[in-house]
């Protein structure tokens, strides 16, 4: 009885080996150079290389899992579609969700470099904006994945979201509190 259990787990291991690995590594570079065109095109451009790199990972493995088969993925009429799909469900997954991983998709060193946060920010007033910004994103947007799928609706960044970054670099730019404000007076002494 061992020996067929285990006869049979050794023929189902080699078979689960041998369909894994359908798609050749031109079929993968294929489905890349699609993603990295549409990367230009959208508001994800703006990702660092290597959270990018584990983007088009997750992507290409959603897809190589959807689809052992290339020759199946490739027939698809809404191949796009799929494609789309997911990059959305990948995009929403790495955001999180209550939007804390905003940084990964606008690095404080693009928004710098943009005019959007001033040059010289500290960490407390990056890590300010951010705050803000996922709460902005959260009252636009419901889920991570609605979101995202604004970012691939239109080039470049949503007007909405680009005025919430304005709203929250302001926000972080601002003065303190004004000193120069009244401050009570002390309550008379009795």
């Amino acid at each position: 009885m061992k020996k067929i259990i285990t006869l049979l787990a050794v023929v189902a291991f080699v078979v689960s080996c041998s369909q894994s690995r359908k798609w050749t590594d031109k079929e993968r570079e294929e489905v890349r150079k699609t993603l990295r065109d549409y990367r230009d095109r959208s508001a994800i451009r703006h990702m660092e290389a290597a959270n990018y790199g584990n983007l088009e990972q997750c992507v290409l493995t959603t897809i190589e899992g959807t689809y052992p088969d290339y020759n199946k993925y490739d027939q698809l009429t809404a191949k796009e579609d799929t494609l789309n799909a997911a990059m959305v469900s990948c995009v929403g997954f790495s955001i999180g969700d209550n939007f804390e991983n905003l940084p990964l998709l606008f690095p404080a060193a693009e928004l710098q470099q943009a005019g959007i946060l001033p040059a010289g920010a500290t960490d407390e007033q990056i890590q300010a904006f951010y705050t803000c910004l996922a709460g902005k994103v959260k009252e636009l947007y419901v889920t991570p994945q609605q979101f995202t799928v604004a970012l691939f609706v239109q080039p470049g960044v949503p007007t909405e979201l680009a005025d919430a970054m304005q709203q929250c670099a302001a926000s972080v730019a601002a003065p303190a509190a004004d000193s120069t404000a009244v401050k009570p007076a002390a309550p008379a002494k009795k």
